[in-house]
């Protein structure tokens, strides 16, 4: 878990200083926001996003890392635990609109989720590992901003997981390769 936290702190500062060294080379800003999404694991975090110059089709573009904590929970006849862990995403969001960076959008990541579970059950202790890594998976959203400073960013999309193989007395298929998401941001414009 020491690990897991200096990764995400080493991430986000790596990030913040891209981001900071952006700001005087033609970038709109950087938006903060508390992420909530629930799908397969659920997660609550961090999300930043990036406004850059770079443009898809004259459409304009971001950067996003979210980091978040994960929630998950392993059903197997009498075994119910729930596990907890973190999860990183790094992507990239398009705006349909020309020339603002609100309304609707899609997104897609590059994801790594690591969950662990130990917990005494009615049949013993269960301890072990879920993970997996995503590079196909995609969201469909709409940013709405608030006056200058504040959004609210609900989005809903897919993800499809390539599980790494489960550890300790975790079996992967009692869990889903495909799975659906729904999330919401709410956000501070800098």
């Amino acid at each position: 878990m020491k690990n897991c936290i200096l990764t995400m702190t080493l991430l986000l500062s790596i990030t913040v200083g891209f981001a900071q060294d952006g700001v005087n080379n033609n970038r709109e800003g950087i938006t903060i926001s508390g992420n909530l999404s629930a799908s397969e694991p659920g997660m609550l975090g961090v999300s930043m996003e990036w406004e850059n110059a770079f443009m898809n089709h004259k459409r304009n573009g971001s950067s996003l890392i979210n980091i978040s904590a994960t929630g998950l929970k392993y059903k197997d006849g009498p075994i119910n635990v729930d596990g907890t862990g973190f999860a990183i995403e790094l992507g990239r969001r398009t705006y349909f609109k020309k020339g603002t960076y609100s309304g609707f959008y899609s997104q897609s990541f590059l994801t790594y989720s690591s969950t662990s579970f130990n917990e005494n059950t009615p049949v013993g202790k269960f301890d072990g590992k879920y993970s997996y890594w995503s590079l196909i998976n995609g969201d469909l959203g709409y940013k709405i901003n608030i006056g200058k400073s504040f959004s609210i960013d609900p989005s809903i999309g897919f993800n499809w997981k390539w599980e790494v193989k489960g550890k300790g007395d975790v079996d992967n298929k009692q869990f889903d390769n495909f799975v659906f998401r729904a999330g919401i941001k709410a956000g501070y414009r800098f």
